[in-house]
């Protein structure tokens, strides 16, 4: 997150009181020719110097200006302000280190779930039966990949091959897209059959 305007003003005004362009005692220049000289209102200004103010770094008499008052309180306001800064820096990288894991453990548990399906369907092969279905314009799968529909999740049945114009893909790898037309053929048990009819006609 950007440090606000007229902390940024603050922390240079400070930076230059630490390494001597002013003076302890030295009058600045007034709000609204620090305001010309940074770019900003004169009320961003008075904002900055009110944060100086407050560490004892400046003293901000209404009528007559604002005077350095301690080199000391520059460098404390600076570690102070640019601690703050890396604290936030540090928490930001955390959310979006958290959100990166998220998503990893999100990709994580779909290949997880495709390597259960691989490994029960080696497994388990010649307790099951194998049946063809070809995917029609009704199916809710098409224009899918293999991994966000968890296929062996909703069916418990493990895709052995799709054909498509007549090329047979054998055990389609996540990122595979199902399509119209595709002759899918699966393994699994007699009983989860209808289960499985009712997901490629009807979708995730």
């Amino acid at each position: 997150m950007t440090a606000p305007r007229y902390v940024k003003i603050a922390m240079d005004v400070a930076e230059r009181i630490y390494r001597g362009e002013f003076a302890i005692g030295e009058k600045v220049r007034g709000r609204s020719t620090l305001a010309g000289q940074y770019g900003v209102s004169p009320e961003t200004v008075r904002r900055a110097t009110s944060l100086l103010s407050e560490m004892g770094v400046v003293k901000v008499y209404d009528k007559s200006g604002i005077y350095i008052e301690s080199r000391e309180q520059a460098y404390a306001f600076l570690q102070r302000y640019r601690t703050k800064q890396n604290f936030q820096e540090i928490r930001e990288r955390i959310t979006q280190l958290q959100q990166q894991k998220q998503a990893i453990e999100k990709e994580l548990n779909l290949y997880l779930d495709m390597y259960m399906e691989y490994a029960m369907g080696l497994e388990q092969y010649n307790s099951k039966d194998v049946f063809r279905f070809i995917l029609t314009e009704d199916s809710g799968i098409i224009n899918k990949t293999v991994a966000s529909t968890q296929f062996w999740r909703h069916t418990n049945a493990t895709i052995l091959s799709v054909t498509r114009a007549g090329k047979a893909y054998i055990s389609p790898g996540p990122n595979f897209v199902f399509q119209q037309d595709d002759e899918i053929t699966v393994v699994c048990e007699p009983e989860h059959k209808a289960k499985l009819q009712r997901f490629l006609h009807g979708g995730t």
